[in-house]
């Protein structure tokens, strides 16, 4: 009945639409001819395709949209359960036509549509070229569109630029004007039209406020002048508001564009016979700006702005903010880095006001109640960090001595490796403390985190190493940029100088052995800032750091975010691909129009050989490794990989650790408002524990927590599959190679025989194990390689052996002298 009833009313209104196409076709050219009929039809029918699924609103729902012009915004979480909504600073009043000065209502005629009076809700002349541009062109929808459409537009229909849209906005008004009279119409565009900012910095909407707000008097006691200027805001209200955000009034050259626009509806009403010449001298020569009411502090007050002082709803806020303001340059076809400063200002502000004052519904990627556990559990754990410090300093706005509280600070996010969806975080200790969000805004240093990604990653996808690989675990000294020489140790000073083989490098996050691999990718030409932009990471890193091999053990001026590390590292549980981390699932208008939907778009980073095999190594973190100690910590329905990384002086620390279906991602650190801080000197071991078993116990603890109340989410009793490719080979341990003879340096020669210690390690499909050789490791000097291969070497004649131990002799002495430079440098 519903359908039947929905295509009647289609159906009368294309009636009246054929109407007014014939009215117009009459008056403009009698002899179209065969050819004009059939587009004619062929118009008519696509115009009916579009329309024909669409439900038309009765009188009572037409009325109620278009009255209704209080709408909060609602947040929600991944379930639809209500999680609040939105502020708002919007200001509105309404007010019958009567009340409302002449001079605005003939401005907005002559300046939006001179027909309004004539027409039947449309213009015939701007829907043929509209339909004319969809077959001519592009599909984009010519302009001219009525006041009638474009109360139609704000109240009934997204912004979207299509056909589909135009065709339903022209039903849509055809059908408003059936039920509505003209000076109903004009009235409630007049006090639904948003007017940009008045000057108290709020949000204003209607024809009254306006008034008040910018020239501090009613809307019936407008003057020609003043009439003039605020007819022309409503198509560009941010642009054309003589307020910032804060009420102060704009400089002379951002007042220009409403200046200007104001001449615009002077010229209009003028060229239309509105208003005399005269008048139209005296307006055009008034110099409306003195009229500018001065700045007042806003006097909105919300009940609910208590509830609204979280993380979540900052996080939130910003997201959704943010994929409106894009949204709305989408349907403008502009490029967000073409944008004027004037221009991202007044497009970040409509976002602003379309995200507080549209009723929309914001979808978040969050479960609500995953996130109260992990906020509930930060809120017990972090005074067990280090200690909370109390500091004064200087409040810049004003110059009074403010006090300030510097707790240790947390960021934890919590994604889904297959989607990329943010499921909880723990944005800092306690939001009225700081409002820093240290899960999505702030940027620390990675440690150690960044190895598996930028250079164990790297080197098996170019098949540079395999975990079996020796790396060269020695002293080593390189030359910076600015001169002065770097002399990088593993932690604790601690070196073995021998080859150790990358998956045990890995395990115990040695630096030299990494630094030595990465120096190898780059000596090879690899491109490793592609890797770290396919991960994600290209804005935690700046472009001239990749050639610099400290970047391989975390050294760069920028740093990730948490959230960008978990995204990073959940790709080595999902096959490799990159999905970027979102937190907004859908946007919807009032009326149920979807606004938004997130559509993540894989990004291939590593090949699931890589990927798993990188994720196997890291298991050993846990088996014989940096976090072996904790292992009997941990829920063994778990299958874990996880990288821990530590920056200088333990100012960060990180944990990051992915079960097959999630990743959890946590740093701790000190913000350092007001003096540097650090892990180790300012919060003591004796009281605290070890800087890295803090962290651990926190993040095991939050793992088992939400391990046992959500199991199947958290991946229980699921194991990382290991893809077809992956294999595995029997190698020599020391060597990572096959057993084999080969020729050395100084004419001597080696034998690796069958019965030497053998292993077996994993290889991705498109690697095998080398052949015996005596470039068998990555970095290291000759005298190294041949101290650590002397076992296998085979006699050799007087000349080899004098010049064999000459190079041995050499090693023993520089072992012993860097040994020294170790101590001393450890001292």
């Amino acid at each position: 009945m519903a359908n039947r009833e929905n295509k009647e009313s289609v159906f009368f209104s294309v009636n009246v639409f054929l109407k007014v196409l014939k009215r117009f076709l009459g008056l403009t050219a009698l002899g179209l001819g065969l050819s004009a009929l059939l587009g004619l039809g062929l118009g008519v029918g696509y115009f009916v395709g579009l329309v024909e699924d669409m439900p038309v609103p009765s009188q009572e729902e037409f009325a109620g949209t278009i009255n209704n012009v209080e709408e909060r915004s609602h947040l929600t979480d991944h379930q639809g359960e209500e999680i609040g909504t939105l502020r708002t600073d919007l200001v509105r009043t309404n007010v019958p036509l009567a009340n409302i000065s002449a001079d605005v209502v003939n401005g907005l005629v002559a300046t939006e549509d001179e027909n309004f009076f004539h027409h039947n809700g449309v213009v015939p002349s701007a829907i043929i070229r509209a339909f004319v541009s969809q077959f001519a062109s592009s599909g984009a929808s010519s302009g001219g569109s009525t006041i009638t459409q474009q109360l139609v537009k704000q109240r009934l229909l997204t912004n979207e630029v299509s056909m589909e849209r135009k065709a339903k906005e022209i039903l849509l008004s055809l059908r408003l004007e059936q039920f509505f009279s003209k000076e109903q119409i004009l009235e409630s565009y007049l006090n639904i039209s948003p007017y940009g900012r008045n000057n108290k910095g709020e949000n204003i909407a209607g024809i009254e406020e306006a008034a008040k707000g910018v020239f501090g008097v009613s809307a019936d006691e407008l003057s020609l002048a003043q009439a003039a200027y605020l007819v022309g805001m409503p198509q560009n209200p941010y642009a054309y508001t003589p307020y910032q955000q804060d009420g102060s009034l704009k400089s002379q050259a951002e007042l220009q564009a409403g200046l200007e626009r104001r001449k615009e509806v002077l010229n209009r009403m003028y060229l239309e016979g509105i208003i005399s010449k005269s008048d139209y001298d005296q307006a055009m020569a008034y110099d409306v700006r003195q009229d500018f009411i001065e700045t007042e502090e806003s006097e909105l007050e919300d009940e609910d702005d208590d509830e609204r002082s979280s993380f979540l709803y900052q996080a939130i806020e910003r997201e959704a903010r943010q994929l409106l303001f894009d949204y709305l340059l989408s349907n403008a076809n502009l490029e967000a880095a073409n944008l004027s400063d004037e221009q991202y200002a007044s497009y970040m502000e409509e976002a602003d006001s379309m995200l507080r004052n549209n009723g929309l519904t914001i979808q978040s990627s969050i479960d609500l109640d995953i996130y109260n556990d992990m906020n509930a559990n930060i809120e017990n754990a972090y005074t067990s960090f280090g200690p909370t410090y109390t500091s004064s300093q200087n409040d810049p706005e004003t110059g009074e001595e403010v006090e300030v509280v510097e707790p240790v600070q947390n960021g934890t996010v919590l994604i889904e490796n297959a989607t990329g969806r943010i499921i909880g975080f723990v944005g800092g200790v306690d939001f009225n403390i700081s409002q820093v969000d240290h899960a999505f805004s702030s940027r620390r240093s990675p440690g150690s985190t960044f190895k598996p990604l930028l250079t164990y990653g790297p080197a098996i996808e170019e098949g540079l190493a395999s975990p079996a690989t020796p790396l060269a675990d020695t002293y080593m000294k390189a030359k910076q940029a600015d001169g002065t020489y770097w002399e990088p140790s593993n932690y604790g000073q601690n070196i073995s100088h021998s080859f150790i083989p990358a998956r045990q490098a890995l395990a115990n996050s040695l630096n030299n052995p990494t630094i030595y691999l990465y120096n190898e990718l780059l000596n090879q030409g690899v491109d490793v800032q592609s890797y770290a932009q396919r991960l994600g990471l290209n804005n935690a890193i700046a472009d001239d750091e990749f050639e610099n091999i400290a970047l391989s053990v975390g050294g760069t001026s920028t740093g990730p975010t948490v959230v960008e590390l978990a995204g990073a590292y959940a790709s080595l549980s999902n096959q490799g691909q990159y999905i970027q981390p979102y937190l907004i699932e859908a946007i919807t208008d009032s009326n149920g129009h979807e606004i938004y939907r997130h559509q993540g778009q894989p990004v291939q980073a590593f090949s699931p050989d890589t990927a798993y095999i990188v994720g196997d190594m890291l298991r050993d973190v846990l088996t014989s490794g940096t976090w072996s100690r904790f292992n009997g910590q941990l829920d063994t329905s778990f299958d874990y990989f996880i990288k821990t990384g530590t920056s200088e002086d333990n100012r960060d620390l990180w944990v990051s650790g992915s079960t097959p279906s999630v990743t959890l991602t946590s740093w701790i650190g000190y913000d350092n408002l007001t003096q540097s801080r650090n892990l180790g000197d300012d919060a003591p071991s004796d009281v605290y524990g070890m800087p890295d078993s803090r962290h651990a116990n926190y993040w095991i603890q939050l793992m088992n927590n939400l391990g046992a109340q959500y199991p199947d989410l958290m991946g229980a009793n699921q194991m990382h599959q290991e893809p077809e490719g992956v294999h595995e080979e029997t190698i020599v341990a020391d060597t990572g190679t096959l057993p084999g003879s080969f020729e050395g340096p100084y004419g001597s020669s080696y034998t690796i025989p069958n019965s030497a210690e053998m292993t077996t390690d994993l290889f991705p499909a498109d690697m095998s194990p080398r052949e015996a050789n005596f470039s068998y490791a990555i970095g290291g000097k000759l005298d190294e390689l041949v101290e650590a291969l002397e076992k296998y070497r085979n006699p050799g004649n007087g000349q080899t052996e004098t010049q064999i131990n000459r190079v041995r002799n050499n090693y023993q002495e520089r072992r012993a002298e860097n040994e020294r430079a170790r101590q001393n440098l450890g001292n």
